[in-house]
């Protein structure tokens, strides 16, 4: 369950508003009969299935934020000569990560972190596999320079 803090006044009065909808889910819809319906994941999934057009899930979009926020701290991060200082690192990037997605580390790190993230910052080839990946400058539609770079990244390591 996620707790979250509203600044916005504004915003707050229609949450609470939206709260107080018969039911306890948060976001609802009315289905074709006028029946308040919860949003379930299945909903979401389905949605984004159909709407791109191929097996797209929410999943999809948990993974690529966390892989995207693993690869930006760790390219902003020297490797350490140790590896007790690496596993420190690599520990404290994931429990970052963790906290963004509101997961644990073993899970994020198993299910939300591509695995080439961690192979290429230990390795010590990160920046300069960035640096070649960030060759063309021009953004990848409907992505921002960071996220252009990650993927360009990743696919040129095959991913």
């Amino acid at each position: 369950e996620w707790k979250l803090k509203l600044v916005d006044r504004r915003i707050a009065k229609i949450v609470r508003g939206a709260q107080d909808l018969p039911g306890q889910k948060l976001f609802q819809y009315l289905d074709e009969d006028g029946n308040r319906r919860p949003v379930r994941s299945e909903d979401v999934n389905r949605y984004l299935r159909e709407a791109s057009g191929s097996e797209f899930s929410s999943k999809h979009f948990r993974t690529w934020g966390g892989t995207l926020h693993a690869a930006s701290l760790f390219a902003g991060t020297e490797l350490p000569e140790s590896k007790t200082q690496q596993k420190s690192v690599i520990n404290s990037v994931v429990d970052k990560v963790a906290g963004r997605l509101g997961n644990t580390r073993a899970v994020c790190r198993k299910c939300y972190i591509h695995p080439l993230v961690f192979e290429s910052w230990a390795e010590g080839r990160m920046l300069d596999q960035m640096a070649a990946a960030n060759k063309r400058k021009r953004l990848i539609s409907g992505l921002d320079e960071e996220e252009t770079l990650v993927l360009r990244w990743l696919q040129a390591r095959g991913a």
